[in-house]
């Protein structure tokens, strides 16, 4: 009861008492610093007894009690300076060492006995180690929790640089040796942990929470012995292996508390040197095993294992060859991994999440450490089967894991191995049936990670059974989930991403055999397939792109056997690889992706022409009948699957960009394909769209790579039929006037490039017809309109100029003194 009152008193008068304490203290202080200034030792000993007295307290909180200690012990260095100056007290250290034991009060006693000790051990007329276990041995008399603790810190303070360490001024037969020295911090350690521990027993149980977060800030106090402890000179190895830790690990096991365990762990890792850790590694795990339930080893092993790995990468000989790191980290860890199972059937979901962790951090570790040894990756992902196995039982059978924190836990642990590992983890036994215990919306996120990890790593796929496992690996993001339609699948915009991912995959294809490509890409077609069309309308782009990239390397290959070189023919030939591209895209993305499966119907004619043409074989005319198969099925999929005008209108675009660049297609073929596409051209549902297709559709007339098939009639039918489309379209509305200068523009190309069907007379109508309607426009794009008609003329002007200089400039005919800008 008088405990809680005083907890009560703590919480509502600190400030004040704090302020009393203060008070007394200063008033004490003063006065025994005008003791010291007359040399008077007997009212320097009172006042100091006194101004010691206000840590007798028992009502202030450590923050505030630790304040009080601070000024306390910046005054008493005052009085250890007094005492260290014998021509001003006249006493031998002997006699002022036993007066001060006569102090009245238990606690200002010992702070006076051991700034006189500290002074009694640096005046050497007493050996050291026989001063540091008096002054220990008394400070036991102090059993209050906070108060034996701050003194226990003091006397940690005053004595630290009066040990008797290996090369000290203090070592001797009499002054004792590193022995001593290490049993007096030892001893100083045991018992501030015991007081520290017991702090949490002083007060009500209502205030047990606030109690421990005001002792954990006490952890320095006891941590500051260790500290000393690695920096004596004669802690080497073999004592600290041999003497030192095993009676600190001793003392942190049989304290019992989680706090306690928790930071001592943490501060052995800091406190002493990696290499030390190297050769002590069993001894210090082997006690983390033995620490209260309650214990998070997560973040001490956490830090252990990034130590260590610190050391190794510096300075790869560190380890010594007796020691296996990562096989007492596994034994160990397993235990750890047990420890929440004892006595229960399964662990529940959050006890699971930590200890994955761990798993993880290890997983991390090893992949450091070990570069290149999969069986410790595949030893660590059997041990989270296990412990998951324990947890929710069977993984076919039994619950997945649900917990968030515990499943992406569980997909880093899958993902991780890729980056460092590659191809390697699918050899893994326990790789898969790890991913059993994720759920399918996760099994997918696994997946995905996977694709993108391998995507930037420098993985390279090299043969087809390499790539089918890895496909077997990724199923969950290669088909679809029941019950979601293929139209939700294209509009959704992550979905789209994560196929775009998995379609990059036949992209890290590599080898220097084409028919080794060409079988990976029959692989990739067979697994895409199954996906459903939303899948294939990502995945199968980029299966036919790499397809039509193998033509010129086959074709290559067969150049180089034709000339006698050693190069073994090749066994898929041009015409297998051009049947593979037809059946791909007419079953997978003719009703798919349209859009994509006509650019690559018209990039497999290209490809196609390409090889027809190749100067180095004998093969003209070979591939023409599969060029116009190719532009055929384009046309086939822009007329039967193309439907949005806009969508239109690029397309005819990109038909005629591609076939006025073919030069293998019979002149009777080539004319059905052009007609057939200026047809399409014409028919678009609005007026301007049709008349720029057309004008688009007149360059399938005017061969940029072969003048036989340049015929300037058709180029001029062609304009002259923009001409009236135009006129329609700007009769409708004005806004439509910039269609004149496309045309204008166009008629201008042809005129540049000698087309003599278009005539100096179209050009000055033509340009006469825009200034009349430009002068009108109106709408939104009326500045653009004039801005394009300006620029054009100009561009006359500066060819007219040019053209004086030059005889037969069919420029210089064109009168520009009317056309007005």
């Amino acid at each position: 009861v008088m405990a809680g009152r005083m907890s009560v008193a703590n919480l509502d008068d600190q400030e004040r008492l704090l302020d009393e304490a203060t008070a007394v203290f200063k008033e004490q202080a003063f006065h025994m610093g005008r003791a010291i200034e007359s040399d008077n030792l007997r009212d320097a000993l009172k006042h100091s007894s006194n101004m010691i007295c206000e840590l007798r307290t028992s009502l202030l909180s450590p923050k505030n009690y630790y304040e009080l200690y601070t000024r306390v012990f910046d005054e008493l260095q005052n009085l250890a300076k007094f005492f260290r100056d014998k021509s001003r007290h006249n006493r031998k250290m002997s006699d002022l060492y036993e007066s001060v034991q006569h102090a009245g009060n238990i606690l200002p006693r010992l702070y006076l006995l051991i700034s006189v000790g500290s002074v009694y051990i640096a005046s050497k007329e007493a050996p050291a180690k026989d001063i540091l276990k008096d002054l220990s041995e008394l400070c036991k008399g102090v059993q209050h929790p906070m108060r034996g603790l701050f003194l226990r810190f003091y006397l940690s303070q005053m004595c630290k640089d009066k040990l008797p360490d290996t090369n000290s001024d203090y070592e001797g037969e009499e002054g004792g040796d590193i022995g001593d020295a290490f049993e007096f911090l030892m001893t100083n350690f045991t018992e501030s942990n015991r007081l520290w521990v017991r702090l949490q027993h002083q007060g009500a149980v209502k205030d047990k929470a606030r109690r421990e977060v005001e002792r954990y800030d006490l952890r320095v106090l006891v941590g500051t012995n260790l500290v000393r402890m690695s920096q004596l000179e004669g802690l080497t190895q073999e004592f600290y292996v041999a003497e030192a830790l095993p009676k600190i690990l001793e003392q942190v096991v049989q304290c019992k508390d989680v706090m306690a365990q928790q930071y001592l762990l943490d501060s052995i890792i800091h406190a002493f040197p990696d290499e030390y850790h190297m050769v002590t590694l069993d001894q210090l795990l082997t006690s983390m095993t033995q620490t209260t339930g309650g214990v998070d080893l997560r973040t001490v092993m956490c830090r252990l294992m990034e130590r260590l790995k610190h050391v190794v990468e510096n300075n790869p000989e560190a380890v010594p060859d007796s020691v296996d790191i990562f096989g007492m980290f596994r034994t160990h860890l397993q235990t750890i991994l047990e420890r929440p199972f004892s006595g229960e059937a399964g662990a529940p979901p959050a006890v699971l999440a930590p200890l994955l962790e761990l798993q993880s951090e290890f997983l991390n570790f090893t992949l450091a450490m070990y570069d290149g040894h999969t069986e410790y990756v595949d030893a660590i992902l059997e041990s989270t089967v296990q412990l998951l196995t324990k947890a929710l039982g069977d993984p076919d059978t039994g619950n997945k894991v649900d917990d968030d924190a515990a499943v992406n836990i569980v997909v880093t642990l899958l993902s991780t191995p890729i980056k460092s590992l590659g191809w390697e983890i699918l050899d893994m036994q326990h790789f898969t049936t790890l991913i059993k215990f994720l759920t399918v919306a996760t099994q997918k996120k696994v997946a995905i990670g996977m694709v993108d990890a391998v995507l930037e790593s420098d993985n390279i796929i090299e043969d087809s059974d390499q790539l089918a496992k890895f496909l077997s690996f990724i199923q969950p993001v290669m088909k679809d989930v029941g019950g979601v339609s293929s139209e939700d699948l294209m509009n959704d915009k992550e979905f789209i991403r994560e196929q775009q991912q998995v379609a990059k995959i036949v992209h890290i294809i590599q080898s220097d055999d084409t028919d080794v490509v060409y079988k990976c890409l029959e692989t990739a077609r067979k697994a895409f397939g199954d996906g459903g069309d939303a899948r294939m309308a990502q995945t199968l782009i980029g299966v036919v792109s790499r397809a039509i990239e193998l033509v010129p390397l086959i074709q290559a290959r067969e150049v180089a056997v034709a000339a006698g070189e050693d190069v073994a023919p090749a066994q898929v030939s041009l015409k297998r690889v051009f049947g593979f591209i037809h059946k791909t895209l007419s079953d997978g993305l003719q009703t798919a992706n349209p859009h994509a499966c006509l650019r690559l119907w018209l990039a497999a004619a290209n490809a196609a022409d390409t090889a027809d043409s190749n100067p180095d074989l004998a093969v003209q005319g070979t591939f023409e009948p599969i060029c116009y198969e190719f532009l055929t099925q384009a046309l086939i999929t822009f007329e039967e699957e193309i439907t949005d005008s806009r969508q239109q209108a690029d397309g005819i675009t990109v038909m005629v960009g591609s076939v006025s660049q073919l030069i293998c297609l019979e002149e009777d073929n080539y004319d059905n394909i052009a007609k057939k596409v200026s047809q399409h051209g014409a028919k678009l549902l609005k007026k301007p769209m049709q008349c720029r297709a057309v004008c688009t559709c007149s360059h399938l007339f005017w061969s940029p790579r072969e003048e036989g098939r340049r015929e300037g009639q058709r180029v001029r039918e062609c304009l002259q039929k923009c001409l009236k489309i135009a006129d329609v379209a700007v009769q409708s509305s004005n806004t439509n006037v910039g269609l004149f200068v496309e045309v204008l523009d166009k008629y201008l190309y042809y005129y540049t490039q000698g087309c003599d069907e278009v005539t100096p007379d179209h050009i000055q109508n033509l340009l006469t017809l825009c200034g009349e309607h430009v002068a009108y426009a109106e709408g939104d794009t009326a500045s653009e309109v004039k801005l394009a008609f300006r620029n054009t003329v100009n561009y006359v002007k500066r060819r007219k100029t040019e053209g004086a200089r030059q005889e037969g400039d069919r420029f210089h005919a064109l009168d520009l003194s009317e056309i007005s800008v």
